[in-house]
């Protein structure tokens, strides 16, 4: 779809709405809250009510930009109420988001899918979907550019903070020219790129990088698929769910490795669930196929799948029974 007639569309929903919920994916990046932080300020100019949901308590924090307040996270409160319109954003499905069951509920008039994920499945009654993007944020800039929106410093960082987050600095092969000249507009509007990068970027601390110490130290290379290998233990990250915020770096980190063709984390997510974080700089792998076989999705240098099964160590190898 055309950009300016999906701005136009959306600007139609929200005139025409009330009440409007906002849906972030469970455990959201700063590219997901960034595109809600936006949405909703845009929303409440316009003299409608907006509530934000996210199944997990947002862990991200921008100095004035993320606030984990401003989500609510009890599902059975929110499908209590009607809205008249739901946005969904960042979110390849509705179960990734895990509001399948809840959508049905609300039964809403429109649902508008934002997002920039090649292997979204097109969910929405309005579907705004453009994998060309690096971030679900330059989308919504674009959008409420095409609106004519106000855009606030608190907007402009918001969005910024989703384009860093998910290019990892700008530096993931997903860095185009657009993303270039969306940021330098985003700083215009007062976003400040030193606050935002060292908010999401310089963010470890010495348990963390401990932490990390330890998941390199199990670091294996795969000679036949030429593929680098490690994985978490649901042990480690036992009653420290900060640190899935930190574990999800390590994934970009090992992209960084000369010689390999893609990366792999598995990490034991729960009892009986893995999630792997597939990475890759080459130009012959489109890992979200890899990921779509089982289950999962994303883009072609960057996705992730959650599977059945227990990690366990053999020796000095690790396998999935």
């Amino acid at each position: 779809m055309e950009l300016s007639t999906a701005a136009a569309q959306l600007n139609r929903a929200v005139a025409a709405a009330q009440k409007i919920l906002l849906i972030a994916h469970r455990r959201p990046d700063a590219d997901c809250l960034g595109s809600v932080i936006a949405l909703s300020e845009w929303i409440n100019r316009f003299g409608k009510e907006s509530v934000c949901f996210c199944i997990d308590r947002p862990q991200l924090v921008v100095p004035l930009v993320l606030e984990p307040e401003a989500f609510t996270n009890n599902i059975e409160a929110v499908g209590a109420q009607k809205f008249d319109l739901v946005i969904v954003v960042d979110s390849g499905d509705l179960r990734y988001a895990v509001v399948e069951k809840l959508i049905e509920k609300l039964q809403p008039l429109v649902v508008i899918n934002i997002d920039h994920h090649a292997t979204n499945t097109r969910f929405g009654q309005l579907n705004i979907v453009d994998s060309s993007a690096a971030s679900t944020t330059e989308i919504v800039y674009q959008l409420l550019k095409k609106n004519k929106a106000t855009i606030s410093s608190r907007i402009a960082a918001a969005l910024l903070a989703g384009i860093i987050g998910d290019t990892y600095g700008f530096t993931n092969t997903n860095t185009s020219a657009a993303t270039m000249q969306t940021t330098s507009g985003l700083l215009r509007f007062g976003a400040s790129l030193a606050q935002v990068s060292d908010a999401l970027l310089k963010n470890k601390t010495v348990d963390g990088l401990q932490l990390w110490g330890t998941i390199l130290s199990r670091l294996q290379h795969n000679e036949e698929f030429n593929i680098a290998v490690t994985v978490i233990t649901a042990e480690e990250l036992q009653g420290n769910p900060e640190l899935l915020e930190v574990t999800d770096g390590i994934s970009n980190f090992l992209n960084n490795i000369e010689g390999v063709d893609a990366a792999l984390v598995l990490r034991q997510e729960t009892v009986d669930t893995i999630k792997g974080s597939l990475r890759t700089n080459s130009e012959l792998i489109d890992v979200a196929r890899f990921a779509t076989l089982l289950g999962g999705g994303g883009h072609r240098k960057a996705a992730g799948f959650s599977l059945p099964g227990r990690l366990v160590q053999d020796g000095s190898h690790w396998q999935i029974i």
